[in-house]
C-alpha cells in the first residue's frame, strides 16, 4: 500500500515554466518539488500559527516590544547570578 495521493493542480504558466528549470536543474520529478514546497509552506503557516499565539500571550503579560524580552532575560540572569 502506498502512503501517497493523487492529485491535480492548476498552476500558472510562468510558474510551470519555473518549475521545468528546477526540475531539470535539481534532477527531481514534479512531484518531489511540490512535496518539498508544500511541506515548507505547512511549516511556515504552523510557524506563524505558533507565533500569533504566543504574542498575544505575551502582550497578556506585558511583553511587547523586543526590548521587553531583553530585559527579562537580564533580569533572569541577574537572578540566576544571585542563587
Amino acid at each position: 500500500m502506498k502512503n501517497t495521493q493523487a492529485i491535480s493542480v492548476t498552476i500558472p504558466i510562468e510558474l510551470a515554466e519555473t518549475m521545468n528549470k528546477i526540475q531539470k536543474k535539481k534532477m527531481k520529478n514534479y512531484s518531489a518539488i511540490v512535496t518539498e514546497a508544500l511541506t515548507e509552506y505547512l511549516l511556515k503557516e504552523e510557524y506563524e500559527t505558533q507565533i500569533n499565539k504566543m504574542s498575544k500571550s505575551a502582550a497578556k503579560t506585558g511583553i511587547l516590544t523586543p526590548e521587553d524580552i531583553d530585559k527579562l532575560i537580564h533580569e533572569a540572569r541577574r537572578e540566576n547570578k544571585k542563587q
